[in-house]
C-alpha cells in the first residue's frame, strides 16, 4: 500500500465502491429532491420592468417606496390596513363612471384585456402565483381603469363631480402624485394603452380626452411641480417606442432632452487610450469650494431641453433649474432604483444624482445655488443638502454620464492662476469700499511715481 501511494497508483474500483456505498439512501433521496428544485428558465427574466425595490436600497428610506393611499398592481394589493380602502371603493365608481361615459360594457372592457393575462405577469420580477387568472384580470381592470379615468378627471374640469374625494380633498392629488410614481406601484404601460383605446369617447370634441395616452398622463403630473416644463415631451430618435410603464415615461421625458455623451466619451477614452493619458473618473469639489476657485455658476434658462443639461465652458456651470420639495426625493430614488432593477435602462439619472451630491455637501451650498436661482428650496436647506447626500446610497453607477464634464472643472478648478485672480477679486474688488480704496492707493502710487520722475529729472536738468 505504501508503495502504491509513492507510485500514484490507486485501485480506482476499490476507490469508487467506497464513495457509492450509500447505506441511508442519501444520494437517492437528494437526488429527487434537489432535482426538483431545478429552474427549467431564469428567474429574473429581460421582460421583467416592474420591480420590488432591492433591501439594499428601500432601507436607505423605506416611505419613499411605498404607497400612502392607493395600491396599483399586485405589490401592495389586500395589504392590511384601512390605509387603501377609500380608494378602492373610488376606483369601483371611477370604473362604473368610466363605463357610462365610454360606452362601453363591462363584458367587451374585460375581454379587451384577458388576454394580457401570461404577457402583464411577465413584467412582474417575482412571481405572482397567488393570483390567479381570474384575480389577475379583475386587478388590471379596476386598476387600469381607475388610472384612465382619473387622469381624464384632471384634464377637464367637467368631468370632476363635486362629490368626488380625489378632487374635492385637499391632501389627495398630493398623495396620488407620490403614489403612483412609485417603481412598485406600476402597471404594464400596454394594459393602460389597451384600456385607453377601448374607453375612448367616439366624439372627439369631448373634454377629457388627449391626443394620447402620453399626452394624458403628462398633464397630470404637469400639475404637480411649479416647473412644468421638466414635463413636456420632446419627440426624439432617442425616445423608447412605447414606454414600459407609467414610472418609465417619466424618466423618458427627463432624460431624452439629454445630450448622449455615450459615443463621444467612447471615442475620447480610445484616444486617451491609445495616448497612454487616461484620466481616472472622479468627482468635483462642491459649490461653496469651486465658487471661491473663480468659477461662476448661473441658471440655465433653456428648461425645455431637460434638467439634465449641465454645461462647463470657460470657468462657467450652467445649471438648469430645479424645485425641491417633499416628492422631490422619493421621484428621484424609484428612478434610481428602477435604472438600477432594469438591464435596458442607463444610469442617467443616477448619474445626474452623483453630480449633484458632488456639487452639494452642505446648506452653504444650498444657499448658493438658491440665490443663483438654480435651485428653488421648498425644504429647510439642511434637509435639502440631505437629500442629495442620500438619494444614490447602496447603488452602483455603469457609465458616467458626466465624466467628461467632471474632468474639465477639475482641470480648471486646479489652475492656480484661475485661483489667484478670484482671490485678488475677493480681497480686493468684493466691496465698493475696497475698489475706492484700491483705486485711491493707484492713484497715489502713480503722483508719487511723477513725483520722483520730476525730482530727478530736475537734478539732472536743473531749470538755467
Amino acid at each position: 500500500m505504501e508503495s502504491e501511494r509513492e507510485s500514484g497508483e490507486v485501485d480506482d474500483s476499490t476507490s469508487m465502491e467506497s464513495v457509492c456505498i450509500d447505506t441511508d439512501g442519501i444520494v437517492e433521496e437528494l437526488t429527487n429532491t434537489i432535482g426538483a428544485k431545478l429552474l427549467n428558465h431564469s428567474p429574473l427574466p429581460a421582460s421583467c420592468c416592474i420591480f420590488r425595490v432591492p433591501h439594499q436600497i428601500r432601507r436607505q428610506k423605506i416611505q419613499a417606496y411605498e404607497p400612502d393611499i392607493v395600491s396599483i398592481g399586485p405589490f401592495h394589493r389586500g395589504r392590511g390596513g384601512d390605509q387603501f380602502q377609500l380608494m378602492e371603493k373610488v376606483k369601483r365608481w371611477y370604473l362604473q363612471c368610466l363605463l357610462a361615459d365610454a360606452n362601453i360594457t363591462l363584458k367587451n372592457l374585460i375581454t379587451g384585456v384577458v388576454d394580457f393575462n401570461k404577457r402583464a405577469r411577465d413584467c412582474y420580477a417575482e412571481p405572482l402565483d397567488h393570483f390567479n387568472k381570474k384575480d389577475f384580470v379583475e386587478m388590471m381592470v379596476i386598476d387600469g381603469c381607475f388610472l384612465i379615468e382619473l387622469f381624464r378627471k384632471a384634464l377637464s374640469v367637467n368631468r370632476q363631480d363635486e362629490n368626488d374625494p380625489v378632487f374635492n380633498v385637499t391632501c389627495m392629488l398630493p398623495y396620488l402624485y407620490h403614489d403612483l410614481l412609485l417603481l412598485e406601484n406600476q402597471l404594464p404601460w400596454f394594459v393602460l394603452e389597451r384600456l385607453y383605446n377601448l374607453t375612448a369617447v367616439k366624439n372627439t370634441t369631448s373634454e377629457g380626452n388627449a391626443s394620447s395616452l402620453t399626452d394624458l398622463v403628462l398633464n397630470f403630473f404637469r400639475q404637480s411641480v411649479a416647473d412644468d416644463d421638466i414635463f413636456i415631451f420632446k419627440p426624439s430618435p432617442n425616445v423608447p417606442p412605447e414606454p414600459l410603464h407609467i414610472l418609465d415615461l417619466i424618466r423618458t421625458v427627463i432624460v431624452v432632452p439629454f445630450e448622449d455623451l455615450g459615443s463621444k466619451r467612447k471615442e475620447e477614452g480610445e484616444d486617451q487610450q491609445q495616448s497612454k493619458e487616461r484620466e481616472l473618473p472622479q468627482g468635483v469639489p462642491n459649490v461653496t469650494t469651486l465658487s471661491e476657485a473663480g468659477i461662476k455658476f448661473q441658471r440655465s434658462f433653456k428648461t425645455p431641453d431637460g434638467i439634465m443639461n449641465i454645461k462647463f465652458e470657460n470657468g462657467v456651470f450652467t445649471i438648469p433649474p430645479l424645485e425641491i420639495d417633499e416628492r422631490t426625493g422619493p421621484l428621484f430614488r424609484n428612478l434610481i432604483a428602477f435604472e438600477q432593477c432594469c438591464h435596458s435602462r442607463l444610469h442617467k439619472i443616477t448619474s445626474y444624482a452623483v453630480l449633484m451630491d458632488n456639487l452639494i455637501d452642505s446648506s452653504k451650498d444650498i444657499d448658493l445655488l438658491c440665490e443663483m436661482g438654480i435651485l428653488v428650496n421648498w425644504l429647510s436647506p439642511e434637509d435639502a443638502a440631505r437629500l442629495f447626500n442620500e438619494l444614490y446610497n447602496d447603488t452602483a453607477v455603469i457609465g458616467f454620464y458626466y465624466e467628461g464634464l467632471c474632468n474639465e472643472v477639475n482641470k480648471y478648478y486646479k489652475t492656480d492662476w484661475n485661483k489667484w485672480m478670484e482671490k485678488l477679486r475677493r480681497e480686493h474688488f468684493g466691496t465698493p469700499w475696497a475698489i475706492i480704496s484700491l483705486v485711491a492707493a493707484f492713484i497715489l502710487l502713480v503722483l508719487t511715481m511723477l513725483q520722483t520722475v520730476y525730482a530727478i529729472h530736475q537734478y539732472y536738468h536743473p531749470p538755467k
